[in-house]
């Protein structure tokens, strides 16, 4: 269930209409937990898709112009606009504005910061809520998307406490559980819990040959649940890929042994070995912060 937001936040404005931009959209508009939502994209079209869908209050054209009339800035954009519009957005670091992000990795937007020493901004608190879908674009964007969802809260190192809370907030208020990590480990444990399992994804999609008198193996089925994330948006993948290769080459290496060592236990055909093998393999609970 929603919370109720008790922040003197009353204007939002979501930067990037996309999947989750327009679905944060929807679920803000609904909630009424503020009193303005705004959107803005470079995409006239899509900002002309979201006024006349009912998902925002007003679009802004002007990313600037947006923040300025808003209290609450979201960027939901792809990881290879970020620098582009961190050079707008740094101009409202440190003042009484909250900003908020939602890039699966933070390697971009840590750099940046570091490279413009703005390590010690106040404001800007970064996020990520681990929902979406395979697919992509505003006109995919569903209501409801983050409920029971888990959102990590990525304070910088001198972040205001009320500012972590008012995104604290804005998440719950659709619905998102929040949990703290701290941001030097957010791009390793999403490597674990999003960006490895997709490479593998995407890799087992190419090697799967085409059935066709099957049709149905793409949608039922093991094969179906373990390619699905594979029809994921590739130009946003690669990017976020790219952002995080030293981890996911890593974790690359790391599967390839595992994946050699279960190849030696089939070749060695001791049943003992192969059976101890897949009972340590359960899924694990795991505490990572």
């Amino acid at each position: 269930m929603s919370q109720k937001n008790n922040i003197k936040i009353k204007k939002v404005l979501v930067v990037g209409l996309g999947l989750i931009g327009a679905s944060l959209c929807r679920d803000l508009k609904k909630n009424s937990n503020y009193e303005k939502i705004y959107g803005h994209d470079v995409d006239a079209a899509v900002m002309e898709y979201a006024l006349n869908n009912n998902y925002v209050h007003e679009t802004r054209k002007d990313l600037g112009e947006g923040i300025k009339d808003s209290d609450l800035i979201v960027l939901c954009i792809p990881v290879h606009a970020i620098r582009k519009v961190l050079n707008v957005v740094k101009y409202f670091f440190n003042g009484d504005k909250v900003i908020t992000e939602t890039l699966s990795s933070k390697g971009s937007i840590f750099d940046y910061l570091t490279d413009n020493k703005l390590l010690d901004t106040k404001n800007f608190i970064l996020s990520h809520p681990m929902a979406g879908t395979e697919n992509f674009g505003i006109r995919n964007s569903e209501e409801n998307l983050f409920q029971e969802a888990n959102t990590f809260i990525c304070p910088l190192k001198f972040s205001d406490p009320d500012k972590c809370n008012e995104v604290k907030a804005l998440w719950k208020s659709v619905g998102s559980n929040t949990n703290n990590i701290i941001i030097e480990n957010h791009d390793l444990l999403l490597t674990y819990l999003s960006h490895g399992p997709h490479a593998i994804s995407f890799a087992l999609s190419n090697i799967t040959p085409l059935f066709e008198d099957l049709s149905w193996v793409n949608t039922k089925g093991s094969l179906a649940e373990m390619i699905r994330v594979a029809k994921s948006n590739p130009e946003a993948w690669a990017n976020i890929f790219q952002d995080n290769q030293d981890n996911l080459i890593n974790y690359i290496n790391i599967y390839l042994s595992e994946l050699q060592q279960l190849k030696s236990i089939l070749e060695s055909k001791k049943q003992e070995d192969l059976l101890s093998y897949l009972k340590k393999s359960k899924p694990k609970n795991t505490k990572f912060s």
